[in-house]
């Protein structure tokens, strides 16, 4: 009995040291990664202002437009990435609320599109289909947009050059169902089932202008178990992903 006891307690706290060991791992590339991404807008906006006192950038108008939409761009980024570290932040406090009301899905759709079309530095085809027929739908407008938008944000990041983009929504017999797929570099099956892990990324092989931190589908996941719904997902790699929010909705 003793010597039992003896080995389980030396392997549960094996496994404690490894999974420290992990976690430490983890932690430090958030925060190497964090520290790059903080620095890369900071840099090139300090460039941009520096171009513009110091080079006669401001005599030339196309030249000031330039520095001022760079620094407008990346300004934006910024505050991208400051909103997810708040998002990290209330997720670890447990402090989200959902606040539901009656959301035209349709207009959030719209301007995620829009909104990702002007920031992103490659060719977009989008194709939409609306099957909510003017329906409006119970749930929290702000979370939920955050949800679709880092699912469209993972779909043109994981894509090449050329991004097709494909959304689809439905609602039938009170289930709400959005579909967002792309013909990205798609995710190995070993990967499949830890992408929703906090932290946890997908390595992108030959694509190294990824950039992220592994906490999208952490929150996406988080928000759409909040609304009592599920995600699901379907991928080949080198074919393109398909994720699938599935809420019951009034």
């Amino acid at each position: 009995v003793l010597l039992a006891l003896t080995t389980i307690s030396f392997i549960y706290m094996l496994r404690t040291i490894l999974k420290q060991k992990k976690l430490s791992e983890v932690k430090s590339d958030f925060i190497n990664n964090m520290t790059h991404e903080l620095k890369t807008p900071i840099a090139t906006v300090s460039a941009a202002v520096e171009a513009l006192q110091n080079f006669n950038a401001l005599n030339d108008q196309r030249k000031t437009q330039t520095y001022l939409d760079i620094s407008k761009n990346e300004l934006q980024r910024l505050s991208d990435l400051v909103e997810k570290v708040l998002h990290i932040a209330a997720e670890e406090k447990e402090d989200i609320e959902l606040f539901r009301e009656e959301t035209d899905l349709n207009e959030i759709i719209d301007n995620i599109l829009s909104n990702h079309q002007l920031k992103a530095n490659k060719l977009i085809q989008v194709r939409y289909d609306n099957n909510l027929g003017g329906k409006t739908v119970f749930v929290d407008k702000i979370h939920l947009s955050n949800a679709i938008s880092n699912l469209v944000d993972n779909a043109i990041k994981y894509s090449r050059d050329q991004v097709q983009l494909y959304i689809q929504t439905s609602l039938e017999n009170g289930i709400l169902k959005i579909k967002v797929k792309d013909n990205g570099i798609g995710i190995p099956k070993a990967y499949q089932h830890s992408i929703f892990d906090k932290f946890f990324r997908v390595p992108t092989g030959d694509l190294h202008n990824v950039k992220g931190f592994g906490l999208g589908l952490s929150y996406v996941q988080k928000i759409v178990t909040m609304h009592g719904g599920t995600i699901q997902v379907q991928s080949e790699q080198d074919k393109g992903s398909e994720f699938t929010i599935i809420i019951p909705t009034a």
